[in-house]
Order: structure tokens, then sequence, then C-alpha cells
């Protein structure tokens, strides 16, 4: 064999080593990619399922939010006009002769409030109402989007 067949064979025994080692290495970068993307699915997997999620919960607690407004608002209405009253436990200092036919003396004494009073009284609850709507809202939305799930 010549100078020039040994270094020709040299020459493809490097090129088949240097080749083997390239496709090795494509092969490496191939499996790093490939698992580079499955976890990049499962990211992707688990936002859409807490969009959907958030999405739910949004259209719940919004549905919980516009009944209790409607509720409200209807109760204040029924206030204002006088078709719902409102009172509270009184002590009134009355002089009673004897108690008739009919009454009963231990009966809790009431005072009725005036419907402006009682409006106002209802809207200030009603506000109470919506800010712990919100609250159980909002406590729905981190336990969802920021709370890692089991």
């Amino acid at each position: 064999m010549g100078a020039v067949a040994r270094y020709l064979v040299a020459g493809l025994a490097m090129a088949l080593v240097l080749a083997l080692w390239r496709l090795d290495h494509i092969s490496t970068s191939l499996d790093t990619a490939t698992e580079r993307v499955g976890v990049l699915e499962a990211a992707n997997a688990s936002r859409k399922a807490t969009q959907k999620l958030l999405t739910q919960l949004d259209t719940d607690n919004t549905k919980v939010l516009t009944d209790a407004q409607a509720q409200n608002k209807a109760l204040l209405a029924r206030v204002g006009t006088g078709a719902q009253r409102l009172s509270v436990p009184a002590r009134c200092p009355v002089v009673r002769a004897s108690p008739g036919p009919g009454r009963v003396d231990d009966a809790e004494a009431r005072a009725e409030l005036d419907p402006a009073a009682g409006q106002r009284i209802v809207a200030i609850a009603n506000d109470g109402d919506e800010a712990i709507i919100a609250l159980n809202s909002l406590i729905d939305w981190v336990n969802t989007a920021c709370l890692p799930r089991k």
C-alpha cells in the first residue's frame, strides 16, 4: 500500500469518526429538544386548563354578584315604597294599665324604621354583600391561578 493510499484510508477513517461523533451530537441535541418540547407542551396544557378554570370562575362569580345585586335592588325598592318594613327591637317605657284580652304583656317591643333610614341601612348592607362577593372571587382567583394544584 502506497503513501497516498494510507493517507486516503486515514482520511476516510477520520471522516467516519467525525461523522459518527456528529451523529451522536445531533442525536443528543434531538433528545434534549424533544424533552424541552414535552415540557413546553405540558406548560401550555396547564396554562389552558388554568385559563378555562378562571373563565368559569369569572362566569360563576359574575352570576353570584348579578343575582345579589338584583335581590338587593328589589329589597331597596320594597323598603322605599313601604311594601317591606324594617323594624328593630326597642325598649320603650310605656305605662300599661293591665294586659287586656288578646295582648301579650311580655311581647318584644319593636320600633319601625322610617323608609328613608331603612333604605340607607339596606344600601350599607348591600355594599357589604358586594364586598364579600368580591373578596370571595379574589380568593377563588388566587387559589386557582397562583397556588399549585395537587
